[in-house]
């Protein structure tokens, strides 16, 4: 079976999990990364997962890490059920 997860960025980023764990839930076709961007500022995130939002293609998220603020995208066509199941799973605030 193909892997269902694209990480764009050749980092060892705690993320990455996150990004395979996603790519495993039920209605998933595939994830894959947008921009890095770094993080400024003090403080831990609230959730790993910030912002949830459908798009034409699925789900397009914004995951909060250590370092760096992540945009990626989940292709489903089953959105909301995805985005319950990580709901479920405490990814989102």
């Amino acid at each position: 079976m193909a892997k269902k997860t694209h990480h764009k960025h050749s980092s060892k980023k705690g993320y990455r999990r996150l990004l395979d764990a996603l790519a495993d839930i039920d209605g998933v076709h595939r994830v894959a990364t947008g921009k890095v961007k770094p993080r400024m500022g003090e403080g831990r995130p609230i959730a790993a997962i910030s912002k949830v939002r459908k798009v034409q293609s699925g789900l397009s998220i914004t995951i909060n890490t250590e370092g760096a603020i992540v945009d990626a995208y989940v292709i489903t066509d089953r959105p909301d059920e995805v985005a319950a199941a990580m709901r479920e799973r405490g990814w989102t605030g």
